[in-house]
């Protein structure tokens, strides 16, 4: 069974989510409340990210490079956004358990922009062959 190009990188992501929920619960660090609202702004950014990039790949695919850095862009702006609201600041070592997902969520969205990049550009696929 072969897995679709986006699966792979939805898997990768709930995995994270998964792995950082049962750290915290084994630092016992408390505020659940706030993390789960993190993750699920988080996801609903990542799933949006995903979801433009193929929506961009359909329609037009040599721009694909350009909507992905107007989207990381907007990612960022809204988490600076989202922050304040969500008190993150409240959280014991809330960088690295905040920043770290984020940038891990963007190395994601990174590959599969590449991965995207790489399968409709004609001459990456003629060096190839």
């Amino acid at each position: 069974m072969k897995l679709k190009n986006n699966t792979l990188y939805i898997i990768l992501y709930f995995l994270m989510f998964f792995v950082h929920f049962a750290i915290w619960q084994i630092l016992e660090i408390g505020f659940e409340t706030t993390f789960i609202k993190y993750y699920l702004f988080l996801t609903l950014l990542f799933t949006m990210v995903i979801t433009i990039l193929s929506i961009i790949k359909k329609i037009y695919p040599t721009y694909i490079g350009f909507a992905f850095m107007g989207l990381v862009m907007f990612k960022l702006m809204i988490m600076f956004l989202i922050m304040k609201k969500l008190n993150l600041s409240e959280v014991p070592n809330y960088k690295i358990h905040f920043i770290l997902p984020y940038l891990i969520s963007l190395a994601l969205e990174t590959l599969y922009s590449v991965k995207l990049i790489q399968t409709t550009d004609p001459e990456v696929n003629e060096k190839d062959e």
